[in-house]
């Protein structure tokens, strides 16, 4: 049953990839198909085309006529051309048709990665998912439509041959098929014991090459060399290597002995049938062109065996691949996108009521029975230790998480009701790891807002906010500079410079809540003055949300929240809770004495 069930698998995976392949690129795969089609035919006549030349040829040398044995010579030559240029456009058809497959599979993860929300992201088993798939199942797909193609073209070859063969014998016609089932069985036991070493040391291997991404980035090398990191982190990364390196020769020591074992049998069967089929030619007094055709088709019928058994244990093999992308290609967001009302950005409170939250795969809860309210057009602070649960907070306002408990109203409707787009669109944010994107000035800070990306003007008007225009005007090519230094042309910024492209992308996409993330952590004081200056512009008719540990920014907002384990445990304006002299009095006394 478990075995019905795995071929079951198998031919549902082999069905996957062909309906991508087919969707990738239609035209492209069909002419490679009849490409081998024709392959596989033209081998049979060729068969069969020497047989006819060494007859005539042999008649030719008593009767002195060569036009027979000049035809088919001909023929063979015409022949072998044909399979020359057809195996050519098969190679072209396929090479193109690889290139395809590489912008197909990258659109599938991408867009999975697109779809999935952010809890599929804190399980480690997704991670590795994707690594195998972006490391192993490009190849893999391609390598399934080569076999597949493969296997046709030598299908059609052996049901052509065997039946050259039958018509001596049905017994050397099944014997040579029995000889091939041992180095099949063998290519399939070692396809299964190499998915599982990898699918071992997927995570290590993971591991490895973050650590020399880590490694090659312009912004971590000064540090890496100020601490003498980078031989360490070598090491770490050669040990890993080293360790794989010493298995991997045991292991493809003992598949050496096993297939050469089994090829060496199989040859000494194959040696002993051509002798049989020798002796029955001769017997049935055939001519030297049966003699010829015979062992002819045997080679060849070996050779399509033998293609046919490696090309389905390949298959099987690339299949324990595939399984990783039909996996993820499967996944489906945990969260329900049902809601139906649009969130528009004229909406008046967002309210919090007995939220609990922990993160998915752990037991403790971060947020633990919250209540908060917030209404458009005021601004907040949430103020607080580490893991107080801000940023959590955030997260679950941005609908990135849906609560365990407790529910988030917008005008007293569950945000269930409103569609994640509406509300993604609606919310602007600056986090505290902001991506540096390797991409021009204009595309960092028009990709905050994909629609506006084209509109130099709009991406202007938001570095002006910022006070990113100053240095983008300076730089080669002004918005049109490649930003990072890793690449040819490129120019790097200062943290500061890219706190403020940051900034950018948030003003470009004109939401109706914006969301601060210690938004000036990176800037010295004269910026982070000017830059709050311009906030305050900004956050006017909006609903602003900051968090932060600078408590000089905080006197801007209108209502600061102070949480602690997961709690709000004060709330009111700056003023209000320097009266009560509680946890923000403190907080902001602390702070202040660093300046005086």
């Amino acid at each position: 049953m478990k075995n019905i069930r795995q071929i079951g698998k198998f031919l549902k995976n082999i069905c996957y990839i062909i309906k991508i392949v087919f969707q990738a690129a239609p035209g492209i795969t069909t002419k490679m198909i009849i490409c081998n089609i024709f392959l596989g035919i033209l081998v049979s006549f060729n068969v069969y085309i020497w047989k006819y030349f060494v007859d005539t040829a042999v008649i030719s040398l008593e009767s002195g006529k060569i036009g027979a044995p000049a035809f088919w010579l001909i023929s063979l030559a015409v022949c072998t051309g044909v399979v020359n240029l057809l195996t050519k456009l098969s190679t072209y058809y396929r090479e193109i048709g690889q290139e395809y497959m590489n912008c197909k599979v990258a659109n599938i993860i991408m867009g999975k990665i697109d779809e999935l929300n952010m809890e599929h992201f804190d399980n480690p088993k997704v991670y590795d998912a994707v690594e195998k798939v972006s490391n192993e199942s490009v190849a893999r797909c391609i390598s399934i439509i080569v076999m597949l193609v493969t296997l046709l073209r030598y299908l059609t070859t052996f049901i052509g041959i065997i039946i050259v063969i039958i018509s001596l014998s049905n017994t050397i016609a099944a014997l040579m098929c029995i000889t091939m089932i041992p180095i099949f069985y063998v290519s399939i036991s070692i396809a299964l014991r190499q998915y599982n070493i990898y699918s071992e040391r997927v995570q290590n291997v993971r591991l490895a090459d973050y650590l020399k991404e880590i490694s090659l980035k312009y912004e971590n090398i000064k540090e890496l060399k100020i601490y003498n990191a980078i031989i360490f982190l070598k090491n770490k990364i050669v040990c890993i290597y080293e360790k794989y390196i010493a298995e991997d020769k045991k292991y493809k020591k003992r598949f050496l002995y096993e297939l050469t074992g089994t090829d060496i049998l199989q040859y000494i069967f194959s040696t002993i049938i051509k002798i049989y089929t020798v002796f029955k030619v001769i017997t049935e007094k055939g001519t030297i062109g049966d003699l010829t055709m015979y062992i002819s088709a045997l080679d060849n019928l070996e050779n399509s065996i033998r293609t046919i058994l490696d090309s389905v244990a390949s298959l099987y093999s690339d299949n324990l691949y595939i399984d990783n992308l039909v996996e993820l290609d499967n996944m489906r967001s945990g969260m329900e996108d049902t809601g139906k009302r649009e969130l528009s950005s004229d909406f008046k409170t967002i309210e919090f009521q007995n939220v609990s939250f922990k993160y998915p795969y752990t037991d403790t809860y971060v947020l633990k029975d919250l209540s908060i309210k917030f209404e458009n057009g005021k601004t907040y602070a949430l103020v607080g230790s580490n893991g107080s649960g801000k940023t959590t907070f955030i997260k679950l306002l941005m609908r990135l998480y849906d609560p365990q408990k407790g529910e988030i109203l917008i005008d007293g409707v569950s945000i269930k009701e409103y569609s994640l787009k509406s509300i993604y669109k609606n919310i602007g944010v600056i986090f505290q790891d902001f991506i540096k994107y390797p991409l021009t000035a204009r595309e960092n800070i028009g990709i905050g807002n994909v629609e506006e990306m084209n509109k130099l003007k709009n991406i202007e008007k938001a570095a002006k906010v910022s006070g990113a225009d100053d240095f983008i005007e300076k730089l080669k090519n002004g918005y049109d500079t490649l930003l990072q230094k890793e690449w040819d042309n490129g120019s790097e910024l200062s943290i500061g410079q890219w706190q403020k492209i940051a900034i950018s992308r948030s003003v470009l996409r004109n939401s109706g809540i914006l969301i601060l993330d210690e938004p000036s952590s990176a800037l010295d004081p004269k910026s982070e003055y000017e830059m709050f200056e311009k906030m305050k512009m900004l956050m006017r008719d909006k609903m602003s949300i900051m968090i932060t540990h600078r408590f000089s920014n905080v006197r801007i907002v209108d209502q600061i929240f102070v949480m602690q384990e997961g709690k709000v445990v004060e709330f009111g304006s700056h003023e209000d809770l320097m009266l009560k002299k509680g946890i923000y009095y403190n907080l902001y006394s602390l702070q202040a004495d660093y300046y005086k």
